[in-house]
């Protein structure tokens, strides 16, 4: 609530003043008294101008050094304190809000600056940039106005640009054999235990052939007769076989069915390893070999990209590469006679990836 002759607070506006002096006779000078007429942001004060006699000349003001680079101090708790007693220091002055605190080489002066002004219009920059030849130094080319400028910054690609570095050649790698030079066509493969040059065709089907000179004729009564063992070189991949073949057995077997005389092939080993080609034939026919993985006994065994029938692990030692061809009876024994003349086995080594029979087994 306010009363007659309270004041009360109406608004504030932003104005430039201008002070009249009316000048007087010092000996009958007007009263302490002014008068302000205001216009927009216009405003003028009308007061007597008082003017006393020249008085003592004083001292001469020390020179201010401004630190405007210290833009970060804007509050007093913020200026130095490690300040001496020196040519260097003294005069040292920063600008906070309206007062500048000067270092007098013991303690600070303080002096008022007056009322900031209202800030400045915020220039609106429009950056780009270009990468420019030659050897002129990178520059920026300014444009527009001073509300609204442009500012191209022309980058000179050679300085940029930085050191040419050491070439690396794969042969000096660490994980690199070198012991082996690389032949025409070969490309970078893994061997088990580095890189090192290799066919580039490395995973594909390979074929060998059994020939003859590989069996071994006889003459004996039994159910089974081992009559080839091949060995398949060790291969840089996981494989499975697939065998083809011919032979010629004659005899009398000692069953139902006389006449019939067959052939297995293993692998691994001649009798206990994993079945992988079978051929059924009689005393007045050749014997065909074809790809046959099941038994009686295991009739459901079969060969899958994903599963570890018949696999053999790439770089494989000992016999789990040797295939076995061995006359074979299922029945009762016989009396056998084998020539080793044309007989003949096909064997394609195909590869298949370890990490599906991981998967799949």
């Amino acid at each position: 609530m306010t009363s007659p002759g309270d004041q009360v607070y109406l608004g504030s506006m932003l104005s430039q003043l201008h002070f009249w002096g009316v000048v007087s006779d010092l000996d009958t000078p007007a009263m302490m008294s002014a008068s302000m007429e205001c216009s927009g942001t216009e405003g003028a004060i009308t007061l007597d101008a008082l003017v006393g006699p020249q008085g003592v000349p004083g001292e001469p003001s020390p020179i201010v050094d401004m630190q405007w680079q210290d833009a970060a101090i804007d509050e007093v708790g913020d200026l130095p304190t490690n300040l001496l007693d020196n040519e260097i220091d003294r005069g040292k002055a920063w600008w906070i809000g309206n007062e500048v605190y000067i270092w007098a080489g013991e303690d600070w002066m303080v002096r008022q600056m007056g009322t900031p002004g209202p800030p400045g219009p915020i220039p609106n920059i429009t950056p780009s940039v270009e990468l420019v030849e030659g050897t002129d130094p990178t520059r920026i080319v300014t444009s527009g106005t001073a509300l609204n400028p442009g500012w191209l910054l022309q980058i000179n690609k050679e300085s940029i640009r930085g050191p040419e570095g050491d070439g690396t050649a794969i042969r000096n790698s660490a994980d690199y054999d070198n012991s082996v030079a690389p032949s025409t066509g070969q490309a970078i493969t893994w061997n088990g235990s580095a890189y090192a040059p290799g066919d580039f065709n490395l995973l594909t089907p390979r074929m060998y052939s059994v020939p003859e000179s590989s069996f071994t004729s006889f003459s004996a009564v039994t159910t089974r007769q081992q009559i080839c063992a091949f060995q398949i070189p060790p291969q840089p991949f996981d494989w499975k076989p697939m065998i083809f073949g011919h032979l010629r057995v004659i005899g009398v077997e000692l069953d139902a069915d006389p006449l019939i005389i067959g052939c297995e092939v293993r692998i691994g080993n001649p009798s206990a390893g994993t079945l992988v080609g079978r051929g059924f034939g009689n005393i007045s026919t050749w014997t065909t070999i074809i790809p046959h993985f099941s038994t009686a006994q295991s009739a459901y065994d079969a060969v899958t990209p994903e599963n570890g029938t018949a696999f053999v692990p790439a770089y494989h030692s000992g016999s789990e590469g040797t295939v076995y061809a061995s006359v074979f009876n299922d029945g009762a024994g016989g009396a056998y006679n084998f020539n080793s003349a044309n007989a003949q086995l096909s064997i394609l080594v195909v590869p298949v990836s370890d990490f599906q029979i991981e998967q799949g087994s």
